[in-house]
């Protein structure tokens, strides 16, 4: 058995994780072969430097910032049709060229960015015979129940978090607590009283240990202050500053500030085990809130304070924990003493922390991962070679996602735009470029059978129920019919549908009665299907004129052919300017695992619309205007024949993605952020005077606020340079500088003056007791 785990080297926390289940697999097969490897790896080399010196770099200075960025990505993540549809930092191509030569028998990642990435490779059939699984190693839902339905097996750290993968959708087959895994061993007493002496401490004496994962993240000398200022009593202090030399050099110039009654010793990066020995024989442990590092002190059993250092993910998972009861949150530094002091004094509080921890232990059970590695009786999902095709195997679930999407979405009618498909990766889908449109009244779907024959055929609108035009395998009234043409659409091709609620009962039977005029005119003889005149779209344009609400305003480039696309937003404007009706765009997505040979689905061209069209022949893969304003859809993934309804995020829809122009609004966001960034800047300096003494010391100090922020800026790039120096990427240094100017000419037009002219006032801040 040989598998592969993905990790990731941002923080330590993936890293460990990745350890802990390699030790468990090979606990229950000694001869397994585990192959661990960095994600970040498939990266452009420029693009990893920058990003972690960027992630570490906002993460720590710019809170506001950060949170800012991990909202919107969530946000954005949620209302995109797939994710498929969105950047990837890793390399796809070189992804799986790697796991092909390996040929692992299954695949798990520790990082939801390469659990992403093998779920497009899976929903590209480029990992068809691989299972993938995947650990999420934090305490938050965002997007990444989306990750779960695209793959075979997602492992969570907590039960409630597996309450909220199913109500997002995700069937419960496909999702499982397995708990954190941590590798922490049971309490000894006698190991932990050896630890503390080995330093000069002693066991009696209250304890407290500082640590914040490898980057040593937070204001570890104003902590330690703030910890021996609040108490009387003896204390020690253990800090683990990681890999972070300035905190430790800061410890280190206040270590004669400690009163007499307080202890400090001071660590750089220290080997996991004996940190988790030194948590062990504290009394407290203050850390941020990571997914790793907490989740170790709680299966240790410990009193737990969790810095609010880091926003965004750690935020959330902070909230979480203190909902659980398994940790309280420092807000403040500055009280960070004193909660220290009432948690050590708080009995009851201490009790209620550890029973709720004990829970947490309870859930833990990893070897839930190694079976699911390791198991063969647990393979890849996989369907039929008939999935999708004519007479053959349908979808399931199709009645409850589409009486889902009913509930949530009702309509009176529906127009339906179906994409234009092809067997070939064309840039124009040669056999139908315009698409196809069709109209649902009620629960029939009418739409015109470009096939229909008068001689054979007794009618040239069929008339079907909307699952069968959706997901039908068996011809469901003629036999002059075409799958994924007529009728089994969603196996070939995406649709979009405009549902409209509150048509008056008069003019849905006037929408009837001219569906059947159409059928009486063929049947006559006196019309039948015309690409020129009598096309698919002529046809709706003549139902929904019969309706009362919709003109038609012809396209100059159109007026030789009917376009479909043309007809469908005429009909969105036209419905939409009544405010009594509910309108609503969803999508019914091509599944993936159908076997039809179309495989390739084309937003649809038209005629009256040629710059459009055109944009679209260049580049096949962007999205449409159109596209972007879905509010529901129906969709499937590959491997899984079953239907499933996903209501999409309108926030961030009508925010960013409905607008060419996107990165203003990115732009007017940032700016807005980094202003609350400068006030968070203002409120550190804890003024106390009155409030007109504080307008003018705001005044005075706002060039001294925006020097830290440009000091900040300046010693990041000039970090980013040495790296590349000492990486010989030197190549890369003129882009960074690049980078370093656009951003410093940026702050000068956000606020109005030359950083060049700005000097410190005080080049050297002393920490002050």
């Amino acid at each position: 058995m040989k598998i592969l785990i993905f990790y990731s080297s941002i923080g330590n926390g993936h890293i460990s994780a990745a350890r802990s289940i390699e030790k468990e697999i090979l606990k229950k097969d000694p001869f397994a072969v585990i192959l661990q490897k960095d994600i970040r790896e498939f990266m452009d080399p420029m693009t990893r430097i920058l990003d972690e010196k960027l992630y570490w770099f906002v993460a720590k200075n710019l809170p506001f910032l950060f949170d800012n960025i991990f909202q919107s990505m969530h946000k954005q993540r949620k209302c995109i049709g797939s994710l498929n549809y969105l950047p990837s930092d890793y390399s796809e191509k070189r992804v799986c060229e790697y796991i092909i030569d390996e040929a692992p028998d299954a695949v798990f990642t520790t990082h939801y960015g390469a659990a992403q990435v093998l779920g497009n490779l899976r929903e590209k059939a480029l990992m068809p015979n691989i299972k993938i699984g995947w650990l999420h190693t934090d305490y938050f839902v965002g997007y990444f129940p989306r990750i779960s339905k695209r793959i075979d097996r997602t492992f969570l750290a907590h039960p409630a978090l597996e309450t909220s993968w199913l109500e997002s959708g995700v069937f419960s087959d496909l999702v499982e607590t397995s708990g954190m895994p941590v590798n922490v061993q049971g309490t000894d007493s006698d190991v932990s009283k050896e630890c503390l002496s080995k330093i000069g401490f002693q066991s009696s004496i209250k304890t407290i240990v500082l640590a914040s994962g490898k980057e040593g993240v937070g204001n570890f000398p104003e902590i330690v202050i703030n910890l021996a200022n609040a108490t009387e009593q003896p204390l020690q202090i253990i800090a683990v500053c990681g890999r972070n030399k300035k905190q430790h050099e800061a410890l280190n110039q206040i270590r004669h500030q400690m009163p007499k009654q307080v202890k400090l010793e001071i660590m750089g990066f220290i080997p996991q085990i004996d940190l988790l020995s030194f948590i062990n024989a504290s009394d407290l442990f203050i850390t941020k809130a990571g997914g790793l590092a907490p989740s170790e002190a709680f299966v240790l059993g410990k009193p737990t304070i969790l810095l609010s250092v880091i926003s965004g993910h750690e935020k959330e998972n902070a909230k979480f924990f203190s909902k659980l009861g398994l940790a309280e949150i420092n807000y403040s530094v500055e009280e960070i003493g004193r909660q220290a002091q009432l948690l050590l004094k708080d009995v009851a509080k201490q009790t209620s922390m550890l029973k709720a921890q004990q829970v947490f232990r309870e859930n833990i059970e990893i070897s839930k991962i190694a079976d699911f590695l390791l198991s063969p009786k647990i393979v890849q999902r996989g369907l039929s070679p008939e999935f999708g095709l004519e007479n053959g195997y349908s979808a399931c679930n199709i009645q409850s996602a589409l009486a889902q999407l009913e509930n949530n979405v009702p309509a009176d009618i529906e127009i339906l735009l179906s994409y234009s498909s092809s067997k070939e990766d064309e840039r124009i889908a040669m056999e139908n470029p315009f698409g196809h449109i069709a109209i649902r009244i009620g629960d029939t779907v009418y739409s015109s059978n470009h096939h229909a024959d008068p001689a054979k055929d007794s009618l040239l609108l069929q008339q079907i129920n909307l699952s069968d035009y959706l997901f039908g395998v068996v011809n469901p009234t003629s036999s002059n019919q075409e799958h994924t043409s007529t009728y089994g659409i969603a196996y070939g091709r995406d649709t979009l549908g405009f549902r409209i609620k509150g048509i008056p009962p008069e003019a849905i039977q006037r929408m009837h009665a001219e569906a059947a005029k159409i059928e009486k005119e063929f049947s006559m003889g006196q019309c039948r299907y015309d690409v020129k005149k009598s096309n698919c779209a002529d046809y709706a344009e003549r139902i929904l004129k019969a309706s009362g609400y919709y003109k038609r305003q012809t396209h100059v480039l159109s007026s030789i052919y009917t376009m479909p696309l043309d007809v469908f937003e005429k009909a969105q404007k036209n419905f939409k300017a009544f405010p009594s009706f509910c309108t609503e765009l969803v999508a019914y997505r091509r599944l993936s695992s159908s076997k039809s040979p179309y495989r390739f689905s084309r937003f649809p061209l038209s005629l009256g619309q040629p710059v459009r069209s055109f944009a679209h022949i260049i580049n096949n893969s962007a999205l449409d205007p159109l596209e972007s304003k879905v509010d529901a859809q129906l969709t499937g993934y590959y491997g899984d024949d079953r239907i499933l309804y996903e209501e999409l995020n309108p926030y961030w829809r009508s925010a960013a993605l409905n607008d060419f122009d996107s990165s203003q609004i990115q732009t007017m966001r940032l700016e807005n952020t980094l202003i609350l960034e400068v006030h968070r800047l203002f409120k550190q300096n804890k003024m106390k005077q009155g409030v007109e003494q504080k307008i003018c010391r705001l005044i005075d100090n706002a060039s001294n606020e925006m020097i830290v922020v440009i000091n900040k800026i300046s010693a990041f790039y000039e970090n980013l340079e040495q790296d590349a120096a000492d990486q010989d990427l030197k190549n890369l240094t003129p882009e960074m500088k690049t980078i370093s100017t656009n951003l410093e000419n940026r702050v000068e037009r956000l606020f109005g003056f030359d950083s060049n002219n700005l000097l410190p006032k005080h080049a050297n801040n002393k920490l002050k007791r």
